[in-house]
């Protein structure tokens, strides 16, 4: 039984913005898919996974931190944590520009330099988001999230097809990236309660780092986990092979993007009140009952659905063959059963046990590598990245196991 907790607002909304971001993103590789034709769209993609390495790569934690510290929903610590995401845009923004000529060297017949140096207004212009609306998660409101990430995406699908059309290239990605991240902070300020007050504090800087330096080092695996084979098959096959391969890893990862956000949102808060209350136990069993479920359920209807669905949607040059689509399946099983893990790691203090687990799904690309090198089917990449998901939910079980079989002391705040 779940611990009784405070009235929630717009409770539905956790799950129906992810759901809705995920669909977005889908609907926009598919206009890409149509307008731009396989070349362009796996290029596009590669813009799109280099900006999203430059913001799992310097994500230090601050939603969560806010979430789980016991202070967090003070004014002085918000203030603190503007100054925090300020200075993670501006850093990120500045790699990115210096990333530009070595990643447009690297993917030869790809997208410009100047294509991936305007991928640096991306974390800039969301560096000045107003936390607010993630403080009011700890009240258990989500209107506030609804709001600002709900219209930010609804705002990015206006865009997508006036940007392919216009430009007819890659270049449509950071055009529609940037208005995504400019509407996301503008919303942002609008909905918020509090002013919006900056305050750069070392003290700040260090609480946030000690906290999110594991989440770090798991941002960064989880990059390689969720994109390396990406790349791996950009560089042994060609763009529309990584377009076919791009679109079936997209959809099948959709539900565990899905989960893990909502989980973010709901269960976080939820673990954090249970310790509190000394209920872990009573509270975790329904926890991790919903996503066996849901990793059964969701893995399963991507076997049975992703062929003829990616066929009629994108074009029968993209259906994936069935030994790529259950192997895809199944790493999107394995991936989404690990959430609620994670979780529970960052509730208790434990930021370095995703990292751990997955440092395992990390070491399934070297399988994967030698395949692509060997000129191997698709699937057999994908076979690779499901048991290195098998292998890091192994591994976030045994990391989880002594939460409950011996006590502990947990301090919420750091």
């Amino acid at each position: 039984m779940l611990i009784p907790v405070r009235a929630s607002s717009g409770k539905p909304m956790v799950w129906a913005i992810p759901i809705l971001a995920e669909a977005a993103a889908l609907g926009r590789s598919v206009v890409f898919a149509w307008v731009l034709g396989p070349d362009e769209l796996g290029q596009a993609m590669i813009l799109a996974l280099t900006v999203r390495l430059a913001e799992m790569a310097s994500d230090v934690g601050v939603d969560r931190l806010m979430l789980q510290a016991g202070d967090g929903g003070t004014p002085h610590f918000q203030s603190n944590m503007h100054g925090v995401v300020i200075a993670r845009g501006l850093i990120a923004a500045l790699v990115l520009l210096a990333a530009a000529p070595i990643l447009a060297a690297v993917f030869d017949g790809g997208p410009s330099v100047s294509a991936y140096a305007w991928l640096a207004a991306v974390p800039a212009l969301r560096g000045m988001v107003h936390l607010d609306f993630r403080r009011s998660e700890r009240l258990f409101r989500y209107k506030p999230m609804a709001l600002v990430e709900g219209g930010a995406t609804a705002a990015m699908i206006i865009c997508v097809l006036p940007a392919a059309v216009f430009l007819a290239d890659h270049r449509a990605m950071p055009a529609v990236l940037i208005a995504h991240a400019a509407i996301y902070a503008g919303l942002s300020h609008l909905v918020a309660i509090r002013p919006y007050d900056v305050r750069f504090s070392a003290s700040a800087f260090l609480r946030v780092w000690r906290f999110g330096a594991p989440l770090v080092s798991n941002a960064v695996l989880l990059f390689i986990t969720f994109y390396a084979d990406r790349i791996i098959v950009s560089k042994a096959y060609d763009w529309a092979t990584l377009a076919v391969y791009g679109v079936a890893l997209q959809l099948a990862l959709l539900p565990a993007q899905i989960t893990g956000r909502a989980a973010a949102s709901l269960v976080l808060p939820r673990l954090r009140v249970a310790i509190r209350r000394n209920a872990l136990a009573q509270s975790w069993q329904p926890v991790l009952s919903l996503y066996i479920l849901l990793a059964a359920a969701m893995a399963a209807g991507f076997v049975l659905l992703a062929p003829a669905g990616i066929a009629f949607i994108y074009g029968t040059g993209f259906r994936p063959d069935p030994a790529l689509t259950l192997a895809l399946g199944a790493a999107a099983g394995f991936r989404i059963l690990r959430t609620p893990y994670s979780q529970l790691a960052i509730a208790i203090g434990r930021t370095g046990d995703p990292a751990r687990a997955n440092l395992v799904r990390a070491l399934a690309l070297i399988p994967a590598a030698v395949f692509a090198a060997a000129g191997l089917p698709l699937a057999a990449i994908a076979a690779a990245a499901a048991l290195g998901e098998a292998g890091a939910m192994v591994r976030a079980y045994f990391l989880a196991r002594p939460t409950f079989s011996t006590p502990f002391k947990q301090e919420i705040s750091l």
